[in-house]
């Protein structure tokens, strides 16, 4: 095991002791909260994959996400299945669905992409997620209840037994983001990134274009379903509303708003979308000074769209990419300052 490598799994393994220890002294709606900020932070995950690493734009994934959730709804409520099997399941139709939207990304790009995958979500949202002929797959209009449930002989539910469904899925994620940092820095990482910079020279240079987008697309759409596949166990249930067009659009927005292209963005990005709205709903009503105030839910929207123009006019990269040039630029001179003492140290000790 290389020294690098040795850092990732220690930083991935510090980072699961101090966030899984942070929601312990709340009550269930900040265990809730803290639950599905890491599903949303699977989702803008995939589009790290999709969008940071290959560069192509997908406006549905919180339709993947969708697929995830029903999938494993239908399989535990159903079938009565161990909720790994239901994951297991979510994951795999998530990803049969992204290499079915991955083809039309072999022979468009940019905005057009958008566009087709723009309309997938739309169609999901209407005429599958909420179309009485698929109610075999979503469980009607009431969709599917998922009041207990086991995994790694665990007892999880969305109200006593939360706080093991989060541990479970922040451990998830953190080995997904493990895999996902020591991808960008693979051969096929690097493969990949020759899609997002050229597909012409990445042609030229013996790159098999039709394997890596589909395989890309496939694996984004896994992610995100993966996450979903864990919303029926943390919400008690699944319907269509978290999985509508707009929390692709959410998606999409906060991704680009926290740093498309790196890993710990995404666990940003999932905080910022769950938590945020949620204090909003606590605290945003009350007197301040003597004066009432009433902050709506809708001042949310209105903060993602005016970050994201700030953004990108001063953060380009990002706001965690950012904040990782700083801490670089900072250690850097405090290396250098660093050499410079020790230097003027030797040159005195010989000058004495």
């Amino acid at each position: 095991m290389t020294s690098r490598l040795m850092f990732r799994v220690l930083a991935a393994l510090i980072a699961f002791t101090v966030l899984g220890r942070i929601p312990v002294g709340f009550d269930v709606g900040f265990k809730f909260d803290a639950a599905l900020a890491v599903i949303w932070a699977f989702g803008l995950l995939s589009l790290v994959l999709l969008t940071g690493y290959v560069g192509q734009i997908s406006l549905c994934q919180a339709t993947f996400a969708g697929v995830g959730a029903y999938a494993a709804g239908l399989m535990v409520a159903g079938f009565h299945a161990d909720y790994m099997v239901a994951v297991l399941v979510g994951v795999a139709a998530a990803f049969a669905l992204g290499v079915i939207v991955g083809i039309p990304a072999l022979r468009l790009r940019g905005i057009t992409l958008a566009i087709v995958t723009l309309g997938i979500a739309l169609v999901f949202d209407r005429y599958v997620f909420q179309d009485h002929a698929f109610e075999w797959f979503t469980g009607g209009s009431a969709g599917w209840r998922v009041d207990h449930a086991t995994m790694f002989g665990l007892q999880m539910d969305s109200s006593k037994h939360l706080m093991a469904a989060y541990v479970v899925l922040l451990a998830l994620f953190c080995v997904v983001a493990l895999l996902m940092v020591n991808l960008h820095d693979s051969g096929a990482g690097r493969r990949l990134r020759a899609i997002r910079d050229s597909e012409v020279a990445a042609a030229t240079m013996g790159v098999n274009l039709t394997r890596y987008k589909l395989l890309a697309f496939g694996m984004s759409a896994a992610i995100a379903g993966l996450g979903g596949s864990f919303y029926p166990l943390v919400a008690g249930s699944v319907s269509p509303q978290p999985f509508w067009l707009f929390t692709s659009l959410q998606f999409a927005a906060i991704a680009v708003l926290m740093g498309v292209r790196y890993v710990p963005a995404a666990a940003l990005g999932g905080v910022f979308m769950a938590v945020v709205p949620d204090v909003l709903t606590r605290f945003g009503h009350g007197t301040f000074m003597g004066h009432a105030y009433e902050i709506s839910y809708d001042w949310f929207q209105i903060a993602v769209g005016v970050l994201l123009i700030v953004q990108l006019i001063a953060l380009p990269d990002g706001v965690w990419g950012d904040l990782r040039a700083r801490a670089r630029h900072a250690w850097s001179a405090a290396s250098s300052r660093s050499m410079a003492c020790r230097s003027t140290s030797i040159a005195a000790r010989y000058s004495a």
